[in-house]
């Protein structure tokens, strides 16, 4: 069992929150955490993707710490590769596409050559511009799934470099729609203050407005961050809930040290003194318990 499982204490509001959205309790399908450093948010994040496993809720964690370049196709890609692949066969038709200069894939072929193609797209370019295509999703529960070749994206101009991302944004947010049509389907964003401009536009003007506008019922999502989260307030607040993380308190601190870190020597005023030199925040109490943990298992014999 994974350690921010084992040693997760408190944070019973968000939890509880998150599963009334997962089993759409609520009309609330978008959480917004903000707290400061070392407040446990990525032990939240992880507790509910675990949840959603559990559950078998299909589910895409974005870390923005991992500081590769985000964009908006980066976020797909991901998107993809987490939930599933073989959902997302005619986006990654369209990607193909758009990042090639000449591209005929059929499901048949992409599978080997086995089969009837259920998958066909023509492109022709001109100076970057996509002036043919033509998607048709056929045998994807067949087992056949369209490679990426993970090119990028090279226009001549704004104008076609704009209608590239639309027409591949278009195509994930059809898969992701037909994926949850019937089921849930979980986004979870971390370090949210991290996360490039780009990605940042796309998230908010595409991703989170679909949200809105209800035409993803059964998409629900956390972003957690420092700052620098999403403004959603005026004409959110029908699907959007607001939290932060207070520090531990007394009660969590005795649990997390005695229950879940093993330190059953601490004396009450031992813990309350950890209490006041880590001001309740979960990063700096985990440091501490580290560091007990080290001096209770250390061998003061002599090894030479």
């Amino acid at each position: 069992m994974p350690q921010f499982l084992d040693w997760f204490v408190d944070r019973e509001k968000q939890y509880q929150g998150f599963l009334k959205m997962i089993a759409r309790e609520t009309p609330k399908q978008i959480m917004l955490v903000e707290a400061p450093a070392g407040m446990g948010k990525t032990w939240l994040i992880q507790r509910l993707r675990h949840e959603c496993r559990a559950r078998q809720i299909p589910v895409a964690l974005f870390d923005f710490r991992d500081r590769r370049p985000w964009d908006y196709l980066t976020l797909v890609r991901q998107a993809r590769d987490q939930l599933g692949p073989g959902h997302f066969n005619a986006m990654t038709a369209v990607i193909n596409a758009a990042t090639s200069v000449e591209v005929r894939v059929t499901a048949g072929e992409a599978a080997g050559g086995a089969g009837s193609g259920g998958v066909e797209m023509h492109l022709a370019t001109e100076g970057g511009a996509i002036t043919d295509s033509e998607i048709q999703v056929g045998d994807v529960a067949g087992g056949h799934i369209i490679k990426d070749n993970f090119f990028v994206v090279r226009a001549d101009s704004e104008t076609v470099r704009r209608s590239i991302e639309v027409r591949i944004t278009d195509a994930f947010f059809t898969c992701l729609a037909q994926l949850a049509a019937d089921q849930v389907v979980a986004f979870l964003f971390d370090s949210y203050e991290e996360i490039t401009q780009e990605a940042d536009r796309w998230i908010q003007a595409q991703f989170l407005a679909r949200i809105r506008d209800g035409l993803l019922p059964n998409l629900v999502t956390v972003l957690a961050g420092r700052e620098n989260l999403p403004d959603l307030s005026s004409g959110w607040e029908h699907c959007v809930a607001r939290t932060g993380l207070a520090p531990f308190d007394l009660e969590h601190v005795t649990e997390y040290l005695r229950e879940k870190r093993k330190l059953t020597e601490l004396s009450p005023e031992e813990i309350a003194l950890l209490v006041q030199a880590s001001g309740g925040t979960p990063g700096l109490l985990g440091t501490l318990a580290d560091n007990l943990a080290v001096e209770s298992e250390s061998d003061d014999g002599d090894w030479l």
